[in-house]
């Protein structure tokens, strides 16, 4: 084709794209009724041919949203298990100072290493023993009540015989009167009072403490609650069954009374 008539053609192309373009523009600025009603019905043809690409775009920025929004949801969990954490923590250490309050004793602190709960004996290891001070028939308690007593030492650990060990005996007094009695564990955190007299007025809910009178165990340390009695009429004491106050299942840390 000659040069010329390729020339010829596009400025006829030119030309008829600039007759569209005023034409639309003139078409567009003319407010007549017929016009606005052509301009309505191009809008609604123009909507629904790009909708499926809006609907796209959108499920896109959802999916997006939807991404940031779970990053955001388990920082907070994070956040808010650590916040927990603080809790209870805190709870803990203000227990710790109302004991200090409570108990002037001279005692240290231990963490608990080791625990084992068998069939025959229930002990504890702590992170401290002789070269920290320590030595045997030591008593053993948290900010509850008394836990046991040292048995076994080593430079840097201990062992500690628990009172839930069914060999675990302990003088204790209990009730208004201050009557004596024996604790003895029987099983899990439940024990029962030997020897308390029929006559000692007792309900539930009093605490038990230890007597003082042995050589071990210092007076007035709390060590279970009652949780019922029973007054046989063929026995001259009374059948009471009390609940441990110590913490005796996976205890973080003990004091070791001096």
């Amino acid at each position: 084709m000659p040069r010329s008539r390729i020339s010829y053609i596009n400025k006829d192309v030119l030309a008829l794209f600039l007759s569209l373009f005023f034409s639309v523009v003139l078409l567009f600025f003319n407010k007549s009724p017929q016009v606005q009603n052509l301009k309505l019905q191009v809008s609604l043809i123009y909507s629904k041919i790009s909708y499926p690409i809006k609907w796209y775009k959108n499920i896109f920025i959802i999916k997006e949203e939807n991404y940031l929004l779970k990053n955001k949801v388990i920082k907070l969990a994070l956040l808010n298990a650590e916040l927990d954490s603080y809790r209870k923590e805190n709870k803990r250490l203000k227990q710790l100072l109302n004991f200090s309050k409570e108990h002037p004793l001279n005692y240290v602190t231990a963490n608990v290493v080791n625990c084992h709960l068998g069939i025959i004996s229930h002990t504890i290891t702590i992170d401290i023993g002789s070269l920290d001070g320590l030595i045997k028939n030591l008593p053993i308690l948290d900010e509850n009540g008394l836990l046991g007593k040292t048995i076994t030492l080593d430079d840097h650990v201990a062992i500690v015989q628990l009172i839930t060990d069914k060999n675990f005996r302990v003088s204790i007094r209990v009730g208004e009167e201050r009557t004596l009695g024996l604790f003895i564990p029987t099983h899990g955190k439940f024990g029962i009072l030997e020897g308390v007299r029929k006559t000692t007025p007792i309900k539930e809910g009093d605490i038990v403490y230890s007597s003082g009178i042995s050589e071990i165990y210092p007076p007035n340390i709390p060590i279970a609650k009652v949780i019922s009695f029973d007054k046989k009429d063929k026995l001259p004491f009374q059948h009471i069954i009390v609940e441990i106050l110590g913490k005796i299942s996976n205890p973080d840390y003990v004091f070791v009374i001096l």
